[in-house]
């Protein structure tokens, strides 16, 4: 069997779609990058035979010089996908300074059998880093969601069978959806944001009780009050920070103290719905410490982080109410626990994760140089580096540190090099 001739395999207890991207399996179903399905399907295609390294970076990245970290990502990455462990394989083999073998068992599937007609096909969220790109996609696939959904329904009503299967294709396309809405909001634009709600609103129009949907709203609505306060007097027209927000005291005069009051309410509703989610808790604590009830926001919030301990948003926002309540030495350490947790499940929502990753570890830094703990600063400007290489504000930082350091040789090429290679996204003279 040849599975580049195929267009779905199975691989062990997984089953693997191509053109979709979806992987199958004991961890439920997950969609796949397109760079780690392709190397999946190149491993499958010699399955038990050993692919050199060489020949794995020529197929997946042809044209383009890459490094070995790159190939060991996209390794990492399908094991994770897989369940697999590098340390006793089940599925994929390090052979040392050779390449990679597939251990399991590789058949081809008969897609026209194993996945029914009128199934849509799920849609992947938009892996783009820029909202812009966000943007032009949502249209199509909120448009291909909607279409899917009413063919499906058509051809079940014409056929006379019952209303389950149209029900299950409700369900994906609002996740679809939701999904799409969340990776509008964690790009934080004021354009971004309104699409959001505009999104979550939708599929709360046709499902009242969408905990996902109704969280992600009130995240939202907060959101709004919060940065862009609907004001035509003088001063600033967003904030970066709550503190700030906080201060101005627009939060809590009309509007923005009735939209607080309709998310806190949105927010109260998805936990009662749903007691064990963290999205909910974390949505109810962000719309009380919007309105200063910073107690209960931390308990909502450290709910939040006890039902999922990767929940990097309640984490960074039990670090502001620290901050903001006069605890910046407590406030430290989520802050440092969010940035591992963002590192852990950037696979699965990079569009969410990226934008924020960065720039928390120049914060921590940041923190750190404030407190005179030089060692410290210098640690996690190099760390944000090695994830991001040319970061402007990390790279800044860390030549600043150097050169104050007395190591100006090393602080200018740092310069030097982020100039040249970013179009002029240079360091500050010294």
């Amino acid at each position: 069997m040849n599975p580049e001739s195929v267009q779905a395999i199975r691989i062990g207890e997984w089953r693997a779609e191509r053109d979709t991207g979806l992987l199958c399996g004991p961890g439920g179903e997950q969609r796949l990058e397109p760079k780690v399905m392709d190397l999946l399907w190149l491993l499958a295609a010699e399955a038990g035979r050993v692919v050199g390294r060489e020949r794995i970076m020529a197929a997946l990245w042809p044209g383009v010089i890459v490094g070995e970290d790159s190939l060991a990502r996209t390794i990492s990455k399908l094991r994770q996908a897989l369940g697999d462990d590098a340390k006793a394989p089940r599925y994929i083999e390090t052979i040392a300074k050779r390449g990679y073998r597939l251990l399991a068992d590789v058949m081809s599937v008969d897609t026209d059998v194993q996945v029914p007609a009128s199934r849509p096909a799920m849609l992947p969220p938009v892996p783009s880093s820029t909202s812009g790109r966000l943007r032009r996609a949502a249209a199509a696939i909120i448009a291909l969601a909607l279409a899917a959904a009413a063919f499906s329904w058509a051809l079940r009503e014409r056929s006379g069978e019952k209303s389950a299967a149209p029900a299950v294709a409700a369900s994906d396309d609002r996740r679809v959806l939701v999904e799409l809405a969340d990776d509008f909001y964690f790009q934080f634009s004021r354009a971004d944001n309104e699409a959001a709600i505009d999104l979550y609103q939708r599929v709360l129009g046709l499902h009242p009780d969408d905990v996902p949907a109704l969280s992600g709203l009130a995240n939202a609505l907060v959101q709004r009050c919060v940065r862009w306060p609907q004001s035509p007097g003088p001063g600033p027209t967003e904030f970066h920070q709550l503190r700030d927000a906080l201060a101005n005291g627009h939060l809590a005069r009309s509007p923005a103290l009735q939209q607080l009051q309709r998310a806190t309410a949105l927010a109260e509703r998805a936990v009662g719905l749903a007691p064990e989610s963290p999205v909910a808790h974390k949505a109810l604590g962000f719309t009380l410490s919007a309105q200063g009830a910073f107690d209960q926001a931390l308990s909502e919030y450290r709910q939040a982080v006890a039902l999922d301990a990767d929940a990097w948003g309640a984490m960074v926002n039990i670090g502001d109410v620290l901050e903001i309540t006069g605890h910046p030495n407590e406030a430290l350490p989520y802050f440092e626990s969010a940035y591992a947790a963002m590192g852990r499940t950037y696979d699965r929502s990079s569009a969410r994760v990226r934008p924020w990753h960065a720039r928390l570890g120049v914060a921590i830094a940041e923190r750190y140089m404030s407190r005179g703990d030089r060692s410290a600063a210098e640690t996690w400007y190099r760390t944000v580096l090695a994830h991001y290489p040319l970061d402007p504000p990390a790279t800044r930082g860390l030549a600043e540190l150097l050169r104050a350091s007395g190591d100006t040789a090393e602080a200018n090429r740092l310069c030097a090099e982020l100039t040249q290679r970013t179009a002029g996204l240079g360091c500050a003279s010294p």
